[in-house]
């Protein structure tokens, strides 16, 4: 009986112990997944907000740098450069979080605007490959940013 209840209270503290650890695993995820579903602009918004700005300026400001037009688009354009491996898609919005305070524009079509961002989030020369896929990326976006 003494070993049952040893066994007992050893399950019941380990249990205790997990539940924040586990928990705060299912909360990192929802959050990444809740991340992920928001938009480009809402996202850039989010981040200009986190930094200090008033909201509604932070809305603004994320409007004036992502059209509603080009959002999903950008979205498409994160998408090509997660899968690539190239950079992930936290750099490309703290990139164009950058972009937007400052209010300076960005070419999404241009090969050489692809290039100096992945540079700049990367502060490291680029390799070949990584020179191919965004060539490749640069033109598709030329056909889709019109």
């Amino acid at each position: 009986m003494h070993k049952q209840n040893f066994i007992t209270l050893t399950l019941i503290i380990s249990g205790l112990a997990l539940n924040p650890v586990m928990a705060n695993a299912v909360f990192t995820t929802v959050s990444y997944n809740q991340s992920i579903n928001d938009s480009v602009s809402s996202s850039v918004s989010s981040l200009l907000y986190s930094r200090g700005l008033d909201e509604d300026a932070a809305d603004k400001i994320s409007e004036n740098l992502i059209s509603k037009e080009n959002d999903d688009l950008l979205e498409g354009l994160i998408q090509d450069l997660e899968r690539e491996n190239i950079v992930s898609r936290k750099e490309v919005l703290e990139y164009l979080t950058t972009k937007a305070l400052y209010k300076e524009n960005v070419n999404f079509h241009s090969y050489d605007h692809l290039v100096g961002m992945v540079s700049k989030i990367k502060q490291r020369s680029l390799e070949s490959k990584t020179f191919e896929q965004l060539q490749k990326i640069a033109q598709n976006n030329k056909e889709l940013f019109v």
